[in-house]
């Protein structure tokens, strides 16, 4: 199953060497995903705002500690998740963060949050860790899209059936 034409892979990391290790390592694992960085939050949902495939599965890695000296009114992270939860609830979000533990109550609450599908702390494994996720939801929303389009075959096969079987009883009853 080929997937990077399908996936839009949207990093938001403040630090820029960062930013370009993680997209590097991303297309080491899969050359044709088609990924893009944004310094802020901000940048993002200007991207957003002028539009962005919605038929495509668009998934966020998303550094929860945007707030720079440079930039100290920037979005963090969990404003960022909220905003993209009301916004863009089909967006699939993943916390990217060098912060000691994630299972401080803070990322205990984000990752309750619809949109949030995992949390990965900064390490030399993340890469592929990222990876996996993204490829493991992916797969998921496959296989649920291809059960819809079953179901909804299956119920037009059920209908067809119906409506057949109940011509053939109103054609006998007549001859």
């Amino acid at each position: 199953m080929k997937i990077s034409n399908d996936i839009r892979i949207h990093i938001v990391e403040d630090d820029p060497v960062q930013a370009q290790v993680l997209q590097d390592k991303l297309l080491e694992f899969n050359s044709e995903y088609n990924l893009r960085c944004f310094k802020s939050g901000e940048e993002l949902f200007s991207y957003f705002k002028n539009g962005y495939e919605k038929n495509k599965y668009n998934y966020i890695i998303l550094d929860y500690f945007l707030q720079t000296s440079e930039n100290t009114e920037a979005l963090n992270g969990m404003e960022i998740i909220a905003q993209l939860e009301n916004n863009l609830p089909k967006v699939k979000i993943i916390l990217y963060s060098a912060y000691e533990n994630d299972d401080d109550t803070k990322f205990d609450e984000i990752k309750k949050k619809s949109n949030v599908i995992d949390f990965v702390k900064k390490s030399i494994h993340s890469y592929s860790r990222l990876q996996n996720i993204i490829r493991f939801d992916f797969s998921h929303e496959s296989l649920i899209r291809k059960r819809r389009r079953f179901q909804f075959a299956m119920l037009g096969f059920v209908v067809t059936l119906a409506l057949a079987t109940l011509y053939f009883f109103s054609t006998s009853f007549f001859y």
